[in-house]
């Protein structure tokens, strides 16, 4: 172990505690929660959503405190393969946004914490014609990443890593309004995932730096098992590196950590947005030691560009898949961080 490691290590490991672990950490100078699922209406159409809510925090000279609190929203209908997007930034001036021990708030934007397995969420587009409102409730099986939570996010730079927990299958029911209809979500899947890094912060964080990229998907099979698979790289020409944790149905967790454990590559080939010009890939086949899966989006066009807010452009989709092996199926959600426009034959 290198000395870099074992001076993070030191001090790095931390206790969760829910509910207070759901909300904010003022200590820290970056952090998400974000909710993605899988929700079906009473008229039989099938939706994908993200609702991600961001906090980012740093030091300066002066010892003043900003944070600033982004929100992206998106809704997928699976059904007719549309993507609509809202987002947001505030400050806590005016009481704009903010959080505590009940909830996280941003604009019109709201993340209520009922108990560690309770949970409300609600979003307006700044034109309310986009809105979703949603009842989740767990199941008491919260996933923990890593070693206790700390998860490290590269192995040749240790010092980039999170307190990384995710709460998959939060059982989904409510409304959503979308092309001028009003949805009732009778069932639905959602996972919560809920990073944060970077203890007092005197810079942008290392994960919010544009340098960064990463393909991360989770996946919930039909027979119970709960999956993340995570592909970081710390740079555009870093050699990617692979991560993975998987909770097996009686509850087992096993996390993948060293090189060569996972083998995770794209596939067929990529798609090129039509808004951006910023080219994805879709289509991943992921080896692990328990199996395989080949995993493909539902619909093409689930880009995110949030330039506006977080200064990111990035594909966050609903994704299916397909075990070949042991002939099982799954739903999950994909992102992809880090892609960029590729230049054109005149520039150099």
């Amino acid at each position: 172990m290198n000395k870099i490691k074992i001076l993070i290590l030191s001090f790095c490991f931390f206790h969760f505690s829910f509910p207070k672990d759901h909300t904010f950490h003022s200590d820290f100078g970056l952090e998400w929660c974000y909710f993605v699922g899988h929700l079906e209406s009473a008229s039989g159409k099938q939706f994908g959503y993200e609702l991600s809510f961001f906090r980012l925090k740093f030091l300066n000279d002066t010892d003043w405190n900003p944070e600033v609190f982004p929100v992206h929203f998106a809704i997928s209908d699976f059904t007719n393969k549309k993507h609509r997007t809202s987002q947001t930034i505030k400050r806590t001036i005016g009481d704009l946004s903010g959080y505590s021990d009940k909830s996280i708030y941003s604009g019109d934007y709201h993340f209520q914490i009922i108990s560690k397995d309770k949970f409300h969420i609600k979003a307006k587009s700044k034109s309310k014609d986009l809105t979703l409102d949603l009842d989740l409730e767990g199941n008491g099986k919260i996933l923990v990443h890593g070693k206790d939570g700390l998860s490290i996010k590269s192995n040749t730079n240790p010092s980039i890593f999170s307190y990384y927990y995710s709460y998959p299958r939060l059982k989904s029911k409510g409304t959503l309004f979308v092309d001028g209809k009003i949805e009732t979500i009778t069932s639905g899947d959602s996972w919560m995932d809920h990073e944060w890094s970077e203890r007092n912060a005197k810079s942008i964080p290392s994960l919010a730096t544009g340098e960064t990229g990463w393909d991360w998907i989770c996946l919930s099979d039909e027979v119970g098992g709960d999956y993340v698979f995570f592909r970081f790289r710390e740079s555009p020409k870093s050699p990617p590196e692979i991560f993975g944790t998987y909770r097996n149905p009686k509850g087992k967790v096993t996390s993948w950590s060293k090189p060569g454990q996972i083998q995770m590559e794209s596939i067929g080939s990529f798609w090129k947005s039509p808004d951006t010009k910023i080219e994805y890939p879709l289509h991943w086949q992921i080896r692990y030691p328990e199996g395989e899966w080949l995993v493909f989006p539902i619909f093409n066009e689930q880009e995110f560009d949030g330039i506006k807010t977080t200064s990111t452009i990035y594909w966050e989709g609903g994704v299916e898949a397909k075990d070949p092996i042991q002939k099982k199926s799954a739903k999950g959600y994909l992102e992809l961080k880090g892609y960029k426009k590729p230049k054109e034959w005149w520039e150099f």
